[in-house]
């Protein structure tokens, strides 16, 4: 478990699959995250299972997001390693439950999952991708450090309009020097 003062970070459990689809079904959130169709309970237990053995294989790091003070999981967040050798990973996240949303724990989510990819895996860099028309996001990954490194040009198709993403890195020795800065939980 990763611990911060709103969170806790922790490994998905079969257990957990009723309040995944109490709101991962919804289209909104569905089209964000690129996925087009609903889950199903066992779906969704396939998907949990496969982050145990992604896990075990050392291929992703995928946590449930858990407010501390409820016991109440909102959201995951993911490190998919990208190349070993050079030490990259993915790094995503999802708050799927919007009663949650815009109220900073996203972004303490992956200040501890950052920290986890830098500090714990040694990873050197993380890359991730954004709707470069979700400008809220791109502010909150500046901020912890994020360059912009590319576009990807109409490369997704969301509610009939084809969208841009934004690419955007982050690596270790910038990290280093941006967590003096990021307030303390």
């Amino acid at each position: 478990m990763i611990v911060g003062k709103h969170v806790t970070l922790r490994g998905l459990d079969l257990g957990d699959a009723d309040e995944i689809l109490v709101n991962i079904n919804d289209m909104k959130f569905l089209n964000y995250s690129g996925r087009i169709n609903p889950q199903s309970k066992e779906e969704c237990l396939e998907w949990i299972r496969k982050t145990w053995e992604e896990r075990r294989q050392g291929k992703a790091y995928t946590f449930a997001i858990e407010v501390k003070d409820e016991d109440k999981i909102i959201g995951y967040t993911q490190l998919k390693i990208l190349n070993n050798i050079s030490r990259r990973a993915d790094i995503s996240i999802g708050i799927f439950n919007p009663n949650y949303r815009n109220r900073g724990l996203g972004t303490e989510s992956l200040v501890l999952m950052i920290d986890y990819a830098f500090t714990t895996l040694n990873l050197l860099s993380l890359e991730l991708k954004v709707f470069a028309n979700n400008q809220r996001a791109i502010a909150c990954y500046k901020n912890l450090g994020f360059n912009k490194i590319g576009y990807r040009r109409k490369a997704d198709y969301i509610d009939g309009v084809f969208l841009d993403d934004l690419m955007m890195d982050l690596l270790m020795e910038d990290w280093k020097s941006m967590k003096e800065i990021i307030p303390k939980e």
